[in-house]
């Protein structure tokens, strides 16, 4: 379960700017670069990106009913920004249901086991957290907000 939306209409410089001034730190699953991965306040509870987490809630709300998934909430959000030459190495996201990916900045394909997607600035990727994915080295700089979700109770 892969799906992929164009959010290319919103600010994504401003975006990336409120990512700049985010705290962040080096984390091993991204090699060379930084990650808010488990390190500060979720990015998306950032006020400033109030109306992206709004938006990313609806197409995970159209990805549930498409699917067939109970509701959804978020139980964390990150970024990575990553230099040319870095790679991220194979994972899944085992404590999750849904998981993905909003794409600013990066051209090599995010690699699932029967598919591979092309990435643009705006692109919105959702899929199923227990699928393996992974990149090849980055040919640029790659910058990506990343979530995981649980069912709501």
């Amino acid at each position: 379960m892969i799906e992929q939306y164009n959010l290319s209409f919103l600010e994504l410089n401003k975006i990336s700017k409120i990512l700049y001034s985010a705290q962040a730190r080096d984390h091993g699953l991204v090699g060379d670069g930084v990650s808010s991965y488990n390190y500060g306040m979720p990015i998306l509870i950032y006020p400033e990106l109030k109306g992206l987490k709004l938006i990313i809630k609806q197409y995970i709300r159209l990805f549930c009913v498409k699917y067939e998934i109970a509701p959804l909430k978020f139980i964390n959000s990150w970024y990575n920004i990553t230099d040319a030459g870095n790679e991220l190495k194979p994972h899944n996201h085992p404590q999750s249901i849904v998981s993905g990916a909003f794409y600013l900045s990066g051209k090599v394909p995010l690699i699932f086991p029967d598919e591979k997607v092309e990435p643009y600035s705006g692109l919105l990727v959702i899929f199923s957290s227990d699928l393996v994915h992974y990149t090849e080295p980055e040919k640029e700089q790659r910058v990506v907000i990343s979530f995981n979700t649980d069912y709501e109770l």
